[in-house]
C-alpha cells in the first residue's frame, strides 16, 4: 500500500536483494524490526559524508521502523558496522582511498567481516556510495515526491567488494523538475543546474555558462570602439553579433573579464568564453586569415580562447575555460588543439531525435558523427550539450527514447567526459516525459550500461502503479512509430511530426482513458497520468477544430499545475492569445 509521508515522499515496495537460501549474511542491519548495527562516520566529516549518513539511517528506518544509531569513530569500533567515509574506522581495517583514482565521485563498498564500508575520497563519492547502496537495497528515487522501496523487518546487507566511477565527470540535467536538490543529489548529477551546495558535496559551478561575448566585450563599446565588433558585409556591425576576435584589444579585454570573474566567483571551476547565440561572426582579413589557417571558424575560436586559458592558467592552474563548437563553429579545426585546461562543449543541435545518430541516415547526423570523431582526435576533455524536449512545443510528446541513451553510450566510446542535457529549462516546467527522461538519462550518465528500458519500466510501475500497462503502450506506441528509419523529427517538431499521424492521438486517447479507470483511487498515480493526458491534448489542439471550451478546459489544468511556459521564450498566456487569435473557432 502506498503511503505519503510529511516530507511529501510517496514510498512503494519493490523487489529487493536477499540472501541465498542457507547462506550467511555477513551483516545483518536490522534483525526482525530491531537495530543489529551502527553507522560509524568520522568525527571530522563533512556535511556530504554526514548527510550520506543519514540518508542510510533515515532509509532504512522507513523501510524497517529500526533507526539506527550514528556514532564518531573516536569511539570503540562496533563489532556490527556501516563505516560511512575514510577515517580513522576505515585505516584500523588497513582501507585506503586514493582521490588520483577515485576523484570527487568515485566510491568504494567493501565488507570486512561484519562490518562494510561505503567510501569515497573526494567531495561526493562517500555520499554517493550511501545512495548506490540503498538502491542495491530496492530504494528507488523517481522524482522529487515519489520514491519507492520495501518494506522489511529484516535487512540483511549483501557481501560487496565494488569500486564505482560514473562515466562522465559532469552530469548535468536541465529540466525544471530536475531543479531539485535532494532529487538531483540522489540521481548522482553535479551539474550547475540544481541548488546543489555544500550539503550534497556541491558542483561543478560555472562562473559564467556559455554565450558571454556580450559581457566580456559589452554592447555598449560599439560606440567607442567599433573595431571590436565584427566586420560583416564591410561594415563594423554592433548589436548581438560575435566579436573581431583577431584585435589585440579584444584579447585583453576578455582576459582581464575573465580575471575580474574569478574574484567574483572564486568557488568556480568553469568560466565560459564563448560565442553569442547567433552567427554574425568577423569578416575582415586577419580573422578570415586565422581561420582559414586553421580550417574553419572553430580554429579561430579556438585560436583565441587558447590565448585567454593560457593567461588564466599562470595565475589560476586550477581553473577551466569553456567554449562551443556550435553551429558555425561545430565541425573541428586543423593544425590547432584545445589547451589542457580548455572545456569544448560540442552541441548536436541540428540532429534527429528519433534515431540514435550512428544508424540515423539524416545528412545531420552524419556531420555531427565526423565533428565528433574530429573533436575526439584533438582533445580528451571534449562536453557535449545534448537536447532532450521540443524547444518550440514542451508539451508535445517527444519520443526520443530510442535516441539519447544509444548516444550517451557513443559519447562515451567517444571519450566524452561532460554531459549536459537541455530541456524545459523555463520555470513551471510541464515538458513532456520530463522527470522519467530526467530518471533515466541521469542514471545512464553515471553507468551507460544499465537497460534504458529496463529504468522506463522501473519508473512506470512506481509512478503509474495499477495503470503502468496501458502507460507503457502509449510510450511504446509514440516509440514504435519515431523508430521507422524513413521518418525524422528535430528538437523544433509540430504536430504535423510522423509519429503522431494516422490513429495514434484516437489510440492514445482510449489508453489514457484506461490507464485513468485504472488509477482510480490512487492520487499519486492519478495525478501522473492526468499529467500525461496534458501532452496528449496539446498535441489534439494544435489539429484544427478545437473548441474554445476544449482551450479553456487545457489552460486551467496547466494553471493548476503552474507550468508557466508553452514553449522556449514563449509563455503558456502568450501562446494561448496566439492559438485564439488563429484557430478556436
Amino acid at each position: 500500500m502506498n503511503r505519503r509521508l510529511s516530507s511529501g515522499i510517496v514510498l512503494l515496495a519493490v523487489t529487493v536483494f536477499r540472501p541465498r537460501t542457507g547462506a550467511a549474511a555477513p551483516l545483518v542491519a536490522v534483525d526482525r524490526g530491531q537495530p543489529n548495527c551502527t553507522i560509524v562516520i568520522s568525527t571530522s566529516a563533512t556535511p556530504a559524508q554526514r548527510r550520506g549518513a543519514q540518508e542510510l539511517q533515515g532509509w532504512l528506518w522507513q523501510m524497517s521502523g529500526a533507526r539506527l544509531a550514528i556514532a564518531g569513530d573516536d569511539q570503540a569500533m562496533p563489532q556490527r558496522a556501516i563505516l560511512v567515509g575514510h577515517g580513522r574506522g576505515t585505516q584500523s581495517l588497513g582501507v585506503q582511498l586514493d582521490r588520483r583514482d577515485l576523484g570527487d565521485d568515485g566510491f568504494i563498498l567493501k565488507t570486512i567481516g561484519s562490518r562494510l564500508i561505503v567510501a569515497g575520497p573526494g567531495a561526493r563519492g562517500t555520499m554517493y556510495g550511501c545512495t548506490t547502496l540503498l538502491e542495491k537495497l530496492g530504494v528507488r528515487w523517481l522524482t522529487p515526491t515519489v520514491a519507492h522501496m520495501p518494506h522489511l523487518q529484516t535487512i540483511a546487507l549483501p557481501e560487496l567488494n565494488e569500486t564505482d566511477l560514473p562515466a562522465f565527470e559532469n552530469r548535468d540535467i536541465s529540466f525544471t523538475e530536475a531543479e531539485n536538490r535532494d532529487w538531483a543529489a540522489r540521481l548522482r548529477l553535479d551539474g550547475q543546474s540544481a541548488p546543489l551546495d555544500a550539503s550534497t558535496g556541491g558542483k561543478i559551478v560555472y562562473g559564467r555558462f556559455v554565450h558571454t561575448f556580450d559581457e566580456l566585450i559589452p554592447r555598449g563599446l560599439f560606440d567607442t570602439h567599433p573595431e571590436y565588433f565584427p566586420l560583416i558585409k564591410g561594415k563594423r556591425t554592433g548589436g548581438y553579433v560575435q566579436r573581431c576576435l583577431s584585435n589585440p584589444d579584444v584579447l585583453r579585454i576578455a582576459i582581464a573579464g575573465v580575471r575580474e570573474w574569478i574574484t567574483r566567483r572564486p568557488d568556480a571551476l568553469i568560466y565560459s568564453v564563448s560565442q553569442n547565440d547567433t552567427i554574425n561572426f568577423c569578416e575582415c582579413d586577419k580573422c578570415r586569415a586565422i581561420a582559414d589557417r586553421y580550417g574553419g571558424q572553430s580554429g579561430l575560436y579556438i585560436w583565441f580562447v587558447n590565448q585567454v586559458a593560457d593567461a588564466i592558467g599562470r595565475d589560476h592552474p586550477d581553473k577551466l575555460i569553456d567554449t562551443l563548437a556550435y553551429q558555425f563553429t561545430e565541425a573541428p579545426p586543423h593544425g590547432i588543439a584545445p589547451r589542457g585546461n580548455v572545456r569544448v562543449r560540442l552541441c548536436p543541435i541540428d540532429c534527429c531525435s528519433a534515431h540514435p545518430y550512428e544508424t540515423c541516415a539524416t545528412p545531420q547526423d552524419r556531420a555531427f558523427l565526423e565533428h565528433l570523431r574530429g573533436w575526439g582526435r584533438i582533445t580528451h576533455s571534449l562536453y557535449i550539450w545534448h537536447y532532450g524536449t521540443d524547444f518550440s512545443n514542451y508539451l508535445l510528446p517527444f519520443p526520443d527514447f530510442g535516441e539519447f541513451p544509444a548516444d550517451i553510450r557513443l559519447y562515451q566510446r567517444s571519450g566524452v567526459k561532460g554531459i549536459f542535457i537541455e530541456g524545459d529549462y523555463a520555470p513551471g516546467g510541464g515538458g513532456s516525459d520530463a522527470e522519467l527522461r530526467t530518471y533515466v538519462a541521469a542514471h545512464l550518465m553515471w553507468d551507460p550500461a544499465l537497460n534504458a528500458d529496463a529504468l522506463v519500466n522501473d519508473w512506470m510501475k512506481g509512478v503509474y502503479a495499477n495503470a503502468w500497462e496501458p502507460m507503457r503502450q502509449w510510450f511504446d506506441l509514440l516509440h514504435e512509430k519515431a523508430r521507422d528509419s524513413n521518418h525524422h523529427f528535430f528538437i523544433w517538431a509540430d504536430a504535423s511530426a510522423d509519429y503522431l499521424g494516422g490513429d495514434v492521438l484516437p489510440r492514445g486517447t482510449a489508453l489514457l482513458e484506461d490507464a485513468a479507470q485504472r488509477a482510480a483511487g490512487d492520487p499519486v498515480a492519478s495525478d501522473y497520468v492526468a499529467k500525461s493526458r496534458l501532452w496528449l491534448d496539446y498535441a489534439r489542439l494544435l489539429r484544427p477544430g478545437a473548441s474554445a471550451a476544449e482551450l479553456d478546459h487545457f489552460l486551467a489544468r496547466l494553471h493548476l499545475r503552474g507550468i508557466r511556459n508553452a514553449r522556449e521564450s514563449q509563455t503558456v498566456d502568450q501562446w494561448a492569445r496566439e492559438y485564439r487569435s488563429r484557430q478556436v473557432r
